[in-house]
C-alpha cells in the first residue's frame, strides 16, 4: 500500500488545537488574481477558510495573510464556502509563533 501524505495531514488535524482567527486573507490559485477569503482558524499544519467558490480536494494555492510569510495550502475538504486545508510545508516553530502573535495582536517581541 502506497503512503498517502494527505491522510497523514488529516490525522494530524484532529490531534492539534487550532487558534481561532477572523483575519482577512487571499488565495492565489495558479498565480491568478487574489481571491478574497477569511481565515477562520489555523494550527501549525492546517487552517480553515471561508471563501466563495468551489475548490476540489487536492487543489493547491498560495495563502496570503498580512504579516505572515506566503504559504502554500492544499484543500482537504470543501463544504458550502468553507474549506479545510493543510500547509504543504508547515511553518517552522518560530514562524508559527509569529503567525500566532499576528493573529492575536500580541507583541511579537514577547516571543
Amino acid at each position: 500500500m502506497q503512503h498517502d501524505p494527505y491522510l497523514e495531514h488529516v490525522s494530524v488535524r484532529f490531534q492539534e488545537a487550532r487558534l481561532s482567527a477572523r483575519l482577512p486573507a487571499a488565495m492565489i490559485v495558479d498565480e491568478g488574481e487574489p481571491i478574497a477569503a477569511s481565515l477562520v482558524n489555523f494550527s501549525r499544519h492546517g487552517f480553515r477558510l471561508h471563501v466563495d467558490g468551489r475548490y476540489d480536494a487536492g487543489e493547491t494555492f498560495r495563502l496570503e495573510v498580512s504579516g505572515w510569510p506566503r504559504l502554500v495550502g492544499r484543500v482537504i475538504w470543501n463544504d458550502r464556502g468553507r474549506i479545510g486545508c493543510v500547509f504543504d510545508e508547515p511553518p517552522s516553530g518560530k514562524v508559527f509563533q509569529t503567525m500566532c502573535a499576528s493573529a492575536t495582536g500580541l507583541d511579537r517581541a514577547a516571543f
